[in-house]
């Protein structure tokens, strides 16, 4: 062995290298002509640097053996070199109670296998959230990751400790904090339900409910605005009585709150637009135990087209967003940033289309 470098060997995904104890920043900088500046940017993956210099210095600085590149670093190189075939993404999700989970998920798992890539799937509870327990894949090595569930700030800020791309689906209210860690796949909301309202008043009707959670994500956020913004183009008053937007512990999923909200409505409205499919089917259920029929008492709309609900009698009016679609699309954005990591972090709106039925089909 020469005197100037003592070699050991050390391990990278399932690539063994040649470490190089005494490889040092200025090393690179000589090898490639740069000042020792350049390469500290580059290595830190600023963008002051341009791409093509920055992945340069990181092929460089691999091959001589550079031992702190870090994570995020190192997967852009071993993306453009195809180091590691295999790619392993984990998907963090609570435990939902909707059918809406099951086709994105069928959705991120076809995507996947068309790259190549393993799916490690996890459930989180409540109590690990709490507690800010991660699962044990994350302490592995893994490459991306697609988190379908909004989480609490701390424990997000504890998942992003493990420097792994991510891709989120939807997100809080604002999402400025989130926007910083990873790209935001959100289903358009406003514009379709500004159309579901504006039909309601097509009708000739006036006394409109609204029920979801507004606190809880931007998604039902922006529905909520897409049904304001139908009323306040119509010049329609709004009854605050008949809105049940406040914060639920379960963002109404479980079918007692749904009931306590419309109890609590001083009359009923000629129509209730719902947040969601759930909020729908158990609201029309509660109508028809208290005798009302749908539509011709009280008429009732939805969003997420799950196919389940959909077919209930009255069949729903709602929102198609295309699950399965969906999970693809989160695997593709992921896969794009995996390419490109460098470049801003991005919120991306999936269009929706709107699906008229006989849940809203009442005239005044």
């Amino acid at each position: 062995m020469s005197g100037h470098a003592l070699e050991r060997r050390v391990y990278l995904g399932e690539r063994e290298i040649k470490e190089m104890k005494r490889v040092t920043i200025q090393d690179i900088a000589k090898k490639l002509n740069l000042s020792r500046n350049t390469v500290s940017k580059a290595l830190n993956n600023s963008d002051t640097v341009s791409y093509e210099t920055r992945f340069l210095v990181i092929e460089t600085a691999y091959e001589m053996g550079y031992s702190k590149l870090s994570p995020v670093v190192l997967n852009e190189f071993k993306v453009r070199n195809k180091i590691d075939e295999t790619k392993s993404i984990v998907v963090l999700t609570r435990r939902e109670i909707s059918f809406f989970w099951n086709n994105i998920i069928m959705g991120i798992s076809d995507e996947l296998n068309k790259f190549g890539c393993k799916l490690q799937f996890n459930f989180i509870s409540e109590e690990d959230e709490k507690n800010l327990v991660i699962p044990l894949d994350l302490k592995e090595e893994v490459d991306g990751l697609i988190i379908l569930s909004i989480f609490s700030d701390d424990y997000i800020n504890q998942i992003m400790k493990q420097n792994i791309p991510v891709v989120f689906l939807d997100g809080p209210v604002e999402l400025s904090n989130l926007n910083q860690y990873g790209d935001i796949i959100i289903c358009e909301g406003r514009n379709s339900i500004r159309t579901i309202t504006l039909d309601l008043i097509s009708r000739g009707l006036t006394k409109i409910g609204f029920i979801g959670d507004t606190t809880y994500s931007k998604t039902i956020s922006e529905r909520y605005e897409g049904f304001l913004s139908a009323m306040q183009t119509a010049g329609i008053h709004l009854d605050i009585s008949i809105i049940a937007n406040y914060h639920t512990t379960h963002k109404f999923y479980k079918k007692e709150e749904v009931e306590e909200a419309i109890d609590r409505f001083p009359y009923m409205p000629e129509a209730i637009v719902c947040a969601n499919d759930d909020i729908a089917l158990f609201t029309m259920r509660h109508l028809n135990n208290k005798g009302l029929s749908v539509p011709e008492d009280v008429a009732v709309t939805g969003y997420d087209n799950i196919e389940v609900i959909a077919q209930a009698e009255p069949v729903l009016t709602t929102v198609r967003v295309g699950n399965q679609r969906l999970g693809r699309r989160l695997v593709q954005k992921l896969m794009w940033r995996l390419q490109n990591p460098a470049f801003p972090k991005e919120v991306v709106y999936v269009n929706s289309e709107v699906i008229f039925r006989k849940s809203s089909d009442k005239r005044k």
